[in-house]
């Protein structure tokens, strides 16, 4: 224990503890970054993007109860 207490006091322990903390700093700034231009992507996707807010239609045809069902994408299904 007191080596290490001894290291941590030295030069070296300072200088490599100085390269620690400027290191995950430079890291967290890289990210930061990197996280801003994902979420401008992301928001220019949301604006690109539609959505198709129609309803579907169930109807009845015959005596025999077949329907016919018209989705919002354009399928015919019979039921």
């Amino acid at each position: 224990m007191d080596t290490f207490i001894e290291f941590v006091k030295s030069d070296i322990g300072v200088t490599l503890a100085w390269v620690c903390t400027v290191g995950s700093t430079l890291f967290a700034v890289i990210k930061s970054k990197k996280n801003k231009q994902l979420k401008m992507q992301v928001g220019e996707i949301t604006k690109n993007s539609t959505v198709d807010n129609s309803q579907d239609s169930v109807t009845q045809n015959g005596q025999k109860n077949v329907y016919t069902k018209n989705n919002s994408g354009g399928m015919r299904i019979d039921m």
